[in-house]
């Protein structure tokens, strides 16, 4: 066969092998063997540890605290703030809220979470946010906005998050 014509087929076969289905269900993967009220209690288990997780945040944030803020990151962790290059790794995290809470004062902090998807050791929460901000020599605002977390369990049991994308309703100032 021509080497074009193996481009076109392969990819094809490839796609059909992935696609047929076997005459007898596997039963060796753990979600197979786990009952369905096991999934359901970890997710409840994994929400209730990542919402705590996320007022502890928010308490630190209102204390200018940036250990206490960072604490909910793991070491491999991206940060993507609006406007900001991305925050990657615990030096970087760390520099980050530093430099955003040395610039502004944050009050009255809310998350909350509207869907939150655990699959293992990972899970990913979206959510919105509102808190109120002042800017060093600057005006107080109250922002409101959107954001995509995901998070990984740790051996101990604590869930990190592994990265952190947030971004505000308002309309940006041109």
């Amino acid at each position: 066969m021509k080497r074009h014509t193996l481009r076109l087929v392969v990819p094809l076969l490839v796609g059909a092998a992935c696609t047929t289905k076997s005459a007898a269900p596997t039963t060796d993967t753990a979600a197979a063997k786990a009952p369905a009220s096991a999934t359901v209690s970890d997710e409840s288990t994994a929400r209730k540890d990542i919402e705590a997780a996320n007022a502890r945040f928010l308490d630190a944030i209102a204390r200018g605290d940036t250990a206490g803020a960072v604490a909910n990151y793991a070491p491999d962790a991206v940060v993507m703030f609006p406007n900001e290059v991305a925050w990657k790794g615990a030096e970087a995290v760390r520099k980050g809220f530093a430099g955003f809470l040395s610039s502004v004062a944050v009050k009255d902090g809310h998350a909350t979470t509207d869907d939150l998807m655990v699959s293992g050791d990972l899970a990913l929460e979206t959510g919105h946010y509102e808190w109120t901000l002042t800017p060093k020599g600057g005006k107080t605002f109250t922002d409101k906005g959107k954001y995509v977390t995901a998070w990984k369990r740790q051996p101990d049991g604590t869930w990190k998050i592994i990265r952190d994308i947030n971004n505000s309703d308002l309309p940006a100032k041109m």
